[in-house]
């Protein structure tokens, strides 16, 4: 695959994860920062490491600069579906359109026919090339905040 931004996509396996752990906690920290409450550093490493989630490292030159995961669910249906349910890190305008390409391929490769991303920010949708689409609102009511 011919990838035109010059970053260097690297798969980690499971048994790696702790190498590369303390490169990619920091940036990964700051999409729990935004995830409401819904991940923790310890639920992503633990996934990363059983390989139930994919950790894709993005490098500049040989610096962790971003990072993806990649997990893929089977619905009752039989729908396959990668999700992207973390990215985060620097210089993303610039690795982008790369990613989808190698998160396509990763989807083709776990014969998924559907890529699927979870977005904290509205903005996201505008970065995206054609094709993404919302496909569901995600609303929440705090029953600590309104009892």
């Amino acid at each position: 695959m011919t990838l035109t931004s010059g970053f260097i996509f690297a798969a980690i396996p499971p048994y790696l994860i702790d190498y590369v752990w303390k490169d990619v906690e920091v940036i990964l920290q700051r999409v729990v920062d935004c995830s409401h409450g819904e991940l923790t550093i310890e639920h992503i490493k633990r996934k990363c490491k059983s390989g139930d989630m994919l950790l894709v490292a993005i490098l500049k030159g040989d610096v962790i600069v971003a990072v993806n995961t990649a997990d893929v669910v089977e619905f009752d249906s039989g729908l396959r579906v990668m999700y992207i349910p973390i990215t985060g890190g620097d210089f993303i305008d610039e690795w982008l359109f790369d990613s989808l390409e190698v998160a396509k391929a990763l989807a083709r490769d776990y014969n998924c026919t559907e890529l699927r991303g979870l977005s904290v920010r509205k903005g996201w949708l505008r970065k995206l090339p054609p094709g993404w689409e919302p496909i569901t609102e995600t609303i929440k009511f705090d029953l600590e905040a309104n009892p």
